[in-house]
This record gives structure tokens, C-alpha cells and sequence, in this order.
């Protein structure tokens, strides 16, 4: 087997390198801030262990690309983040703040291995998706132990497995129409789940920007949020479904700045492009023409809210460029 050291690394390990650097590295100034806001111990030792892991995992990263020679992205710092500032989140939030990032982090680290073919990228994205796994064990324990977890119904069990024997499975809005299924169901949580995360952290940031522009980004944010929130609720409405609580009422009444409008807006429009990612893979397990529908309304309204929030980034000069192809037409 030929050394690591004398085969490049392809377009999607570099991919999936620098961007996952870009996203720890933002990361570890939110888990630094948090764990300072956090008045709960497990809580805060938990921000302790998500903290320690971001930093070994940014230091591998960054010696994977330095040895290729790529330049490392500029990233944040200590000034974009005010960490004698009043708490603008409860702990309640802050858990449930780290839960959907473990998730998410799950999902990245998946596809990072998945991409990787390079003996050693492929360890590291292994090591990676390890110390989600743990995170997201521990971050699942103590929102048990607390009473804070919010546990999607359970449904009934079949008597005996069958097959699908109409065309009137798929319908949403006319004749026979089905209640939904439930991989159509764990993924409709999933996403509320993650809106409500978003529509929490743009209330709290809207509250504490200085700027009028970067508040009414957030404002107009929070109502998309809510919309998007309230399609799916109807959906789990029509089959008498218990709707998730948000979390807007975890937000204190701190306007005292907290983050930097930089690092605030660079997270929201990471966010939406998680959420939008979360709906194409749910829309790929649909099989009713309401939710389908839904989904596909939902992707472009929130594809549309993502490109302005990213128009705002490169006219601010705030977001760095990933790594691509040479122009030569260029």
C-alpha cells in the first residue's frame, strides 16, 4: 500500500476537511461562550467535554491540511465573543442547543467518511464520528436524567407485515388519505427540532446586535421560522400528533451584546444550510403528495432565505472562500 504522504487528497476529502474545519472552529467559540453562560455543573461539564473534543479534533485537521498545503480559513476569535456578558440562554436551551449540534455533527462526520478513500483521512473521520457518538450518548443521558428530553409519541405495532396494495397510499388531499408513516414522522420531528433551535437563536440574537440591519436579519429570520414551523405542526395536526414545545421562552431579557454580528450571522446561515439539507433527505423518504408538497415549498422559501443571508455575508467581506476547481477559461 502506498503511503498516505504520496497521494493527494481528492476534491471531496479536501471538501469535507476544510469546511468541517471552518464549522469546529466556529464551533468552539459557542461552546467556549456557553459554557460560561451555563449555571448547571453536568451541563457545564458537559460544554467542557464538547469543548476539549472540537480542540483535538481541530488540531488533527489542521495538520492534515498543512501537510498538503492548504492554508488554514481565518476563522473567529476571542473579540467575537463577550464572555462576561449577561446569560442570554437557560440551560434548558444550552442542552438542547448541544443535543441537535451532536446530531448534526453525526450527520457530517458520516458523510466526511463516507467521501474519504486516503488510508489516514478515513481514521480521522472515524475518530470523528467516535467522539460525536460519545458526545451525543452523554448529551442523551442527562436530558433524561434532568426530565428535560421531549420524547415523540409511540405508535401502534402492526399485527403482521403487509404490503402496500393501492396507489391511494401516496395521496394527500383527495380519497382515501392515509395518516403518516413513521420514517415520514421521525423526520418531521427532526426538523422542527432544528427550526425551533433557529428561531430561538435569532430571537436571541436580534435582541443583542447593535446593528438595525443585522436585527432585522434575524427578525425576518424568526418569522420564516415560524412559518416553516407551523406547516409542519398542521401536518401532525390533521392526524391528532402532539406538537413539540419551542424553546422561545428560554430566551432572557439580556440586551447586552454576547456575540460579534460576524460569527451570529456566519451560524444562522450554517443553520439554513443544514435545515435545507435535512428536508432534501426527508423529502427522499416521502410517500404522500401533502408532505411532498410541503417539503418542496419549504426548500425553496428557506433556499431563498439562505441566499440573501449568504449575499449579506460576501458584501460584509464575512465569509471565506472554500478551496475549488481552476478556471481556465478564466
Amino acid at each position: 500500500m502506498r503511503s498516505p504522504k504520496s497521494i493527494s487528497l481528492t476534491s471531496s476529502e479536501l471538501g469535507y476537511l476544510w469546511t468541517g474545519y471552518s464549522i469546529n472552529e466556529m464551533s468552539k467559540w459557542y461552546l467556549t461562550l456557553f459554557r460560561e453562560q451555563s449555571q448547571d455543573e453536568d451541563i457545564k461539564d458537559l460544554y467542557t467535554y464538547a469543548l476539549k473534543n472540537t480542540n483535538e479534533i481541530l488540531i488533527e485537521r489542521e495538520k492534515l491540511l498543512s501537510k498538503e498545503g492548504y492554508p488554514m480559513p481565518i476563522g473567529f476569535s476571542e473579540t467575537d465573543i463577550h464572555v462576561s456578558s449577561p446569560i442570554l440562554f437557560s440551560d434548558r436551551f444550552l442542552l438542547y442547543y448541544l443535543h441537535v449540534g451532536s446530531r448534526l455533527g453525526l450527520e457530517f462526520h458520516s458523510r466526511s467518511l463516507a467521501s474519504a478513500t486516503r488510508v489516514d483521512i478515513r481514521k480521522y473521520h472515524t475518530n470523528c464520528l467516535n467522539y460525536t457518538t460519545q458526545l451525543n450518548e452523554r448529551v442523551m443521558d442527562i436530558l433524561l436524567d434532568k426530565g428535560f428530553y421531549w420524547r415523540t409519541p409511540t405508535l401502534p405495532a402492526p399485527a403482521y407485515p403487509e404490503y402496500i396494495q393501492k396507489n391511494d397510499y401516496l395521496n394527500g388531499w383527495h380519497g382515501d388519505n392515509r395518516p403518516i408513516n413513521s420514517m415520514e414522522l421521525a423526520n418531521l420531528y427532526l426538523n422542527m427540532d432544528l427550526l425551533m433551535i433557529i428561531e430561538a437563536l435569532c430571537l436571541g440574537f436580534a435582541q443583542t446586535s447593535d446593528s438595525d440591519e443585522i436585527a432585522e436579519l434575524f427578525l425576518k429570520g424568526v418569522k420564516i421560522v415560524k412559518k416553516q414551523y407551523h406547516a409542519l405542526a398542521e401536518l401532525l395536526e390533521k392526524d391528532e400528533l402532539p406538537i413539540p414545545p419551542g424553546f422561545s421562552a428560554e430566551i432572557t431579557n439580556s440586551k447586552k451584546r454576547v456575540l460579534s454580528d460576524r460569527i451570529m450571522v456566519t451560524h444562522f446561515a450554517g443553520l439554513l444550510g443544514s435545515l435545507l439539507s435535512q428536508y432534501g433527505f426527508s423529502l427522499g423518504a416521502v410517500m404522500k403528495h401533502d408532505l411532498v408538497a410541503t417539503y418542496s415549498t419549504l426548500i425553496v422559501k428557506g433556499g431563498a432565505v439562505s441566499e440573501k443571508v449568504t449575499r449579506l455575508l460576501i458584501e460584509k467581506e464575512w465569509l471565506e472562500k472554500v478551496p475549488g476547481a481552476i478556471g481556465h477559461n478564466n
